[in-house]
This record gives structure tokens, C-alpha cells and sequence, in this order.
């Protein structure tokens, strides 16, 4: 009885874990204010269509990743400030 109360601990220790890493990986839901996210410099964000990236001066610089499998694009911010304004279809 022992080992089956163990067994069932850590199955829910396990499961409480990878449900808790399933829901942030977007980090639109819980950066994003009114469709807008102050971007943070070296994290990658996802563009969706209709999002607009916005930079606040002239030293901002971006990377660019487009995954052409997926049709996904991706931006860092490298350097300097930016906004990421959601599409309308994306504001939360």
C-alpha cells in the first residue's frame, strides 16, 4: 500500500508539473496590457498577423526569425525599446 501511495504522489507531482509548463508558453497572455507588450530585451516574441512592432528609438535593433515549415516569424529585441501591439484578432 506503501508503494502505491508513492507511485500515485509522484504521477501527480508529474502532471501538476507539465501542466504548469504548458500554460506559459505564450508569452502573450500574461505581458500583454489593453493588446500592447513592452518587449524585453533577448526574449523572443511570435508575431501573429496583424501584430505591429512598434521601436521607441533609433539604437533599437531586432532580430527577425521566420520558420517557413511552421510559417512562423519570430522577433528578439536586441537593442534598445519596443512595443509589440497585438492585431485585433489577438488582443486578449
Amino acid at each position: 500500500m506503501h508503494k502505491k501511495s508513492v507511485y500515485l504522489a509522484l504521477v501527480t507531482l508529474g502532471v501538476l508539473f507539465w501542466i504548469a509548463g504548458c500554460g506559459s508558453s505564450s508569452n502573450r497572455s500574461s505581458a500583454a496590457q489593453d493588446g500592447v507588450i513592452v518587449m524585453q530585451l533577448n526574449v523572443e516574441y511570435e508575431l501573429d498577423v496583424g501584430d505591429v512592432l512598434e521601436p521607441k528609438d533609433d539604437e533599437t535593433r531586432i532580430a527577425v526569425r521566420h520558420v517557413f515549415e511552421d510559417d512562423r516569424r519570430y522577433v528578439t529585441l536586441l537593442a534598445g525599446s519596443a512595443t509589440l501591439i497585438l492585431g485585433d484578432d489577438n488582443r486578449l
